[in-house]
């Protein structure tokens, strides 16, 4: 009996220590390094202007007034389409519009049900992207950032085809067609095809915004005769980007992917980075290639029996792993260095992504 209780009580040690070790190796194994997260940093205060709240709910009299009185304030709005006409001829029948009327009474709808599409939650959004835009960028010193008094103006586009229209300059124009913004189910995208409806989810309002900043300030144009390599990290670097002052799942909706779409990437990983290795189509300078594995479809197309499971822009999403691993790798990098650096050959061998 004694011997018994010996051995349970051996087992029971060993079991306890086992505990114990995985316990400390959870504990006490260092995290991977992610430089993409800083802690954010104040930054000036965004101007959100509700135009469409301040003028589509009056009638025609009233409207006429308050027009008059944001003209002053706001002249970057009230431009003709004429150089020697006049706003109003424009602007006025432009907002009596049924459609316009139609539209934003659904904006309005969906801000109740949805409140990322709200004024005040997407101003504190856009001001947290911000704050961690300056902290990557070196702080409200940065001489690269956008300049500091940025405008934002919310209004209805008649579902015009832009999801952000920007105005470089001092201050910088920001215009969010809320109408952009409805969800994937209304009516009004019924004619997109089902891999874009994803963007008009609200969340994404804000995604485009520092999409459309990315690309404005931060992120230079392919060299000639691009290779595939070369158009991974460039169209990843805009993704890398809203990763560091949005976080994780706004990259995700940058790339335009769902979960079952990221699970099955990081699922066949390895596999699917084979059919780059094995076919050596990182450094084809062919633009057909391109547009199958870097544009946004249904599906990527290598070639395989599995095209069809494997998500479009794969090559997007493998040049977005390059450069975290990069990032990773080389920890002290600014953000800035990575968006500015045009040697993707260098950061693909400098991040020794291997899966």
């Amino acid at each position: 009996m004694m011997k018994r209780s010996s051995k349970i009580l051996l087992l029971v040690g060993i079991a306890m220590g086992i505990a114990v070790g995985i316990i400390l190796v959870v504990f006490l194994w260092p995290n991977p390094i992610k430089p993409w997260k800083k802690a954010p940093v104040d930054s000036p205060k965004i101007e959100i202007v509700a135009f469409a709240d301040s003028v589509l709910p009056l009638d025609s009299v009233r409207l006429a007034n308050r027009l008059e009185a944001l003209s002053l304030r706001y002249p970057e709005l009230f431009i003709p389409s004429q150089p020697d006409g006049d706003w109003r001829e424009d602007l006025v029948p432009y907002l009596l519009d049924p459609e316009v009327q139609a539209l934003y009474a659904d904006v309005v709808l969906t801000q109740k049900e949805k409140p990322a599409l709200r004024n005040d939650v997407l101003e504190k959004t856009l001001q947290d992207g911000f704050n961690h835009y300056y902290a990557h960028m070196g702080g409200l010193n940065c001489t690269s950032c956008v300049p500091k008094n940025k405008r934002i103006f919310t209004y209805i586009s008649r579902n015009e085809p832009d999801m952000v229209l920007m105005g470089v300059g001092d201050p910088v124009r920001i215009f969010i067609p809320l109408d952009r913004y409805l969800g994937p189910e209304h009516p009004v995208h019924a004619r997109e095809q089902r891999y874009l409806i994803k963007r008009h989810e609200p969340e994404n309002a804000a995604v485009e915004v520092f999409k459309a900043l990315a690309e404005a300030y931060h992120i230079p144009a392919l060299p000639s005769n691009p290779t595939l390599l070369d158009g991974m990290i460039r169209e990843a670097k805009v993704i890398l980007f809203i990763q560091a002052v949005l976080g994780e799942d706004a990259a995700k909706r940058a790339l335009g992917y769902s979960k079952a779409e990221m699970d099955f990437m990081q699922e066949n990983e390895q596999e699917i980075w084979g059919l780059f290795i094995s076919e050596r189509l990182l450094f084809n300078e062919g633009e057909e290639l391109k547009r199958k594995v870097l544009w946004p479809a249904p599906f990527s197309k290598f070639g395989t029996p599995k095209d069809q499971e494997i998500p479009g822009k794969a090559g997007v999403w493998f040049g977005w792993q390059i450069l975290m691993k990069y990032w990773q790798e080389n920890p002290t990098i600014s953000l800035q260095t990575i968006l500015s650096n045009q040697d993707a050959n260098s950061i693909f061998q400098k991040s020794g992504y291997r899966p």
